[in-house]
């Protein structure tokens, strides 16, 4: 096919290097990138507007030897043969006898199909006599599709003596691919163009004659954000005789010099779609495509530019903003462009257009669950009413669990009067406090809202507030050991709060239950529970969920590891699924809590492990603490730190204070377990214990390590201020029925006594505790206090059924692997002959196989197994086995 076309004579001017910088900033590790890339097949240098990507190819070409060609590419090069006519000019314009045979077909009067054509010209470039180095400039003006298939062409198999060089403000659409596999490309985008403050700082005090102030001058590199021109305009603003302190407070978007740059390096030359799609989304920190369409509306004109086009713009680089996710997904402006398009847009479109904008794009964000973008727009776009009112639009989300930071700072967001004179507000900073544990402040905010409750008046309005107010109230009550007016409250509040308000009744509905169990009702209580399971709408995670937790605490509490080991196990459907489907982590916390009482402890290690990583925010700081104590008790004490440290570090980025502060005293349990009495005492000297509250319902009390570090200290007064806690928790853990904790008081108190002198009175608490705990199974419990508690537990007086209990106590004591921390790791304590029936017990062979296996006896076979179980910590064959491949002893085949 022939093509007809018309070339007028070519500018010269675009074949020009650009004239160089006066006090242009040498980088000479940018000018080594670029000389040693010449020896490559392609350098392309890519940064949007103002990063002096031109400048610094045209210096580094200035002093260097070779030949070097430029060209600077416009709209009228778009098409192929256009571009192929200006890429020859520019050959020619150093090799004047070159690509002769291509320049010849543009003078014939049709010229060559273009395949045609292009082969000719590679051929014509495979013929370069020395090395040439080619820049096109601005490959950016280029759209058609083509033009860069006939770049790609060239550099599937590159010319052997010519270099390209693109300078272009986005990723150019070549297939670069396989040049970065081989070796054969260099790039340098904008992160390596941008100025350090060293850099910004040669062209500032140039310009203004001398040095400035040290903090002006960071001020202007921080708000230039090393945008090379951005420097530039700081450095007008010195040369226009601004001082250094005014021009670092008023280098703005809105600055004259800066607006002006913008407007006519940015705005202007822009169609009406893009200039308007920039202006829409200055009101944003940052945007998507979806954003970007939601804020365009229903465009009136039906001229709005789509959000999948602006966004191609945008990443073309035409304007100064940069990818903020890894996907490029998202883009931010730079903070001075973004300045300038908030000033253009207020001045065009007017404040209330601009909150109309808000209004979108505050219902895009909430639409999206991101509702902190959500308050901020609203509050920008209708007020504090109506961002509080977004708020409580949103409080089944924001008062998930794991959501505590989330709500905080959502609340942080809005005018504080906004929240106080909001009953609605207030109940969620309420429910704040209670989840961050701060309970006499819950209890000073539920005071204002009944307060403004009562003023307001309309209880049918306010019937969800007052329904929400009565059910912290309830567990307040709770916590304080007020069992019926909790249980009143619980039930006032189910008669106010609506179906929706799924939070609120289900707390009502396990305080009420909790409420029987302060009351010693075991039964009423977990007929409580199941009667709410029954009737529990879901989602399963806020509803069903929580009334299992409260399940499980109550059978906790009350000492029953059966009931719980049940609970824990069973296929349990809530709403169609398996309960351990969508728990959280909470049935694995559960089991493995009964199992690591029951000193189970590699089944025990097993569950957490499978159960950590898919855990929520709460229950996988739960289960951290617990398999640091199943670590511990393995004698693994620096893996038990390990677990601890990372949990601490976590709830300190999370901001998560009352977590945090179990996990401190935790630390300090460990510490006393490790022998390292200092460390705990320097957490109980700086603990506070705050008001005392009872309901103790996970796996261990801050309050009672502080009553073990003053026993573990020794002194009269420790011991003293130990002997006070310990009656006052056992007066009112006895009264609450909490039997779990009741035990550990007093075995504490046991502890207490046989350090003073008192075995009988040792003696005594402690059968009181063997007694409490021997119909669960408890086991760690008493292991975990420590080898003082051996003596008093060796003078018990049990009858036959009790004695077998006591020796499962005292064997796991005896066990000083389990009972020292620093043990060696358990391969080196099992023989040859125990590794060998090890492996055999993994394949499942009877002990009478084994002996024929191993030709011995029977009894020598039950002998050695007892040794693994002792060694490995396990009651049975299973379980040594599991151990044994948790700690790679034995192998999966």
């Amino acid at each position: 096919m022939q093509v007809d076309m018309v070339f007028s004579p070519f500018p010269r001017s675009k074949l020009q290097r650009p004239r160089l910088v006066a006090d242009f900033v040498v980088r000479d590790e940018l000018q080594c990138q670029l000389e040693d890339a010449a020896r490559l097949p392609l350098t392309v240098v890519t940064a949007p507007l103002g990063y002096g990507k031109t400048s610094l190819v045209a210096h580094w070409l200035a002093n260097r030897v070779g030949l070097a060609a430029w060209l600077s590419l416009d709209a009228g090069d778009d098409e192929p043969y256009a571009f192929i006519h200006a890429l020859v000019a520019a050959v020619r314009s150093v090799l004047p006898e070159a690509c002769s045979g291509t320049l010849a077909c543009f003078a014939a009067q049709h010229l060559p199909p273009l395949a045609v054509l292009a082969a000719l010209l590679d051929n014509e470039l495979d013929d370069l006599a020395e090395p040439l180095v080619l820049v096109l400039d601005d490959l950016h003006r280029i759209d058609d599709r083509e033009t860069y298939a006939l770049l790609d062409r060239l550099l599937l198999r590159p010319p052997p003596h010519l270099h390209l060089v693109l300078i272009t403000r986005g990723d150019p659409p070549l297939s670069l691919g396989a040049l970065r596999v081989r070796g054969a490309l260099h790039e340098i985008g904008a992160c390596e163009l941008q100025f350090n403050r060293q850099q910004a700082a040669q062209i500032i005090e140039h310009a203004a004659a001398g040095e400035i102030g040290n903090a002006a001058l960071t001020l202007l590199h921080e708000r230039s954000g090393g945008w090379p021109a951005g420097v530039r305009l700081a450095a007008l603003l010195l040369r226009h005789r601004w001082s250094g302190g005014d021009a670092a407070a008023g280098f703005a978007g809105g600055t004259p010099l800066v607006a002006q740059y913008f407007f006519d390096e940015v705005l202007a030359p822009q169609p009406a779609a893009v200039r308007a799609a920039l202006l829409r989304t200055a009101i944003l920190d940052c945007f998507c495509v979806a954003l970007c369409d939601a804020l365009a509306g229903e465009d009136a004109s039906g001229q709005a530019l789509s959000g999948a086009a602006f966004m191609d713009f945008v990443r073309g680089g035409s304007v100064l903003a940069s990818s903020v996710d890894e996907a490029g997904e998202w883009y931010r402006y730079h903070p001075l462009l973004h300045e300038f398009l908030q000033a253009r847009l207020l001045a065009q479109m007017g404040v209330e257009a601009m909150q109309q904008l808000q209004r979108r794009a505050a219902v895009w964000f909430a639409g999206n669950e991101r509702l902190e973008e959500a308050t901020r727009h609203q509050l920008a776009g209708g007020g504090p009413a109506a961002a509080g009112q977004l708020l409580a639009d949103h409080r089944n989300t924001l008062l998930q669990h794991g959501q505590q930071a989330r709500l905080a700072r959502c609340l942080r967001l809005l005018p504080p009067d906004a929240v106080e004179t909001d009953a609605e507000l207030l109940l969620l900073k309420a429910w704040l406090l209670y989840r961050q544990g701060r309970l006499v402040e819950t209890a000073a905010v539920l005071d204002r809202i009944q307060a403004l409750l009562d003023r307001s008046g309309g209880p049918q309005i306010a019937a969800p507030v007052r329904g929400g107010l009565l059910a912290l109230r309830s567990m307040q009550e709770y916590l304080e050991g007020n069992g019926d007016e909790a249980a009143r409250c619980a039930g006032d509040a189910l008669a106010c709060l609506p179906a929706g308000r799924i939070d609120e009744r289900v707390l009502a509905q396990t305080v009420i239950a909790g409420a029987r169990q302060l009351a010693g009702d075991l039964s009423g209580a977990r007929q409580g529970i199941d009667e709410a399971l029954a009737q529990a709408p879901g989602p399963i995670a806020r509803c069903q969920v929580p009334l299992l937790a409260a399940r499980c605490c109550i059978d906790w509490m009350a000492a029953d590891l059966s009931a719980l080991h049940l609970l824990a196990k069973t296929d349990l459907r809530v709403g169609g699924a398996p309960w351990g489907s969508d728990d959280g982590g909470l049935r694995a916390y559960f089991l493995g809590l009964v199992q690591y009482q029951r000193n189970e402890l590699a089944v025990a290690e097993q569950t957490l492990l499978s159960a950590s990583k898919t855990a929520v925010v709460g229950y996988r700081g739960e289960l951290s603490l617990l398999l640091a104590a199943v670590c511990q008790a393995l004698g693994q004490s620096s893996r038990a730190n390990a677990v601890i440290d990372t949990l601490c570090q976590h709830l300190q980025q999370q901001d998560d204070l009352h977590a945090l502060q179990r996990a401190y005293a935790f630390r300090a349990e460990l510490a006393l377990r490790q022998g390292q009495l200092a460390m705990a005492s320097d957490w109980a000297s700086g603990f506070d214990p705050g008001p005392l509250h009872f309901a103790y319902h996970l796996a261990n009390a801050p309050h009672l390590t502080l009553a073990k570090v003053w026993i573990a200290e020794g002194s009269s007064e420790s011991r003293e201020q130990a002997a006070r806690l310990l009656q006052l928790l056992e007066r009112e853990l006895a009264a609450r029925h909490n039997i779990r904790f009741l035990i550990e008081v007093l075995a504490l108190q046991s502890l207490l006594q046989h350090g003073l002198g008192d075995d009988a009175a040792a003696a005594d608490l402690l059968g009181r505790a063997v007694a409490l705990a021997q119909p669960g199974g408890f086991v760690r419990l008493f292991v975990d206090l420590g080898q003082d508690l051996l003596p008093p537990l060796r003078r018990l007086k049990l009858d036959r059924s009790d004695s077998r209990y006591l020796g499962q106590i005292l064997a796991a004591f005896n066990d000083d692997w389990l009972a020292c921390s620093g043990r060696q790791e358990p391969r080196a304590d099992l023989t040859r002959r125990e590794l060998k029936i090890l492996k055999l017990l993994a394949v499942r062979l009877s002990n009478v196989e084994i002996s024929e296996e191993l030709c011995i006896s029977r009894a020598t076979v039950k002998r050695h197994t007892q040794n693994i179980y002792r060694k490995l910590r396990a009651s049975s064959r299973r379980e040594a086995v599991v151990r044994a491949r948790t700690l790679n002893i034995i192998l999966d085949a």
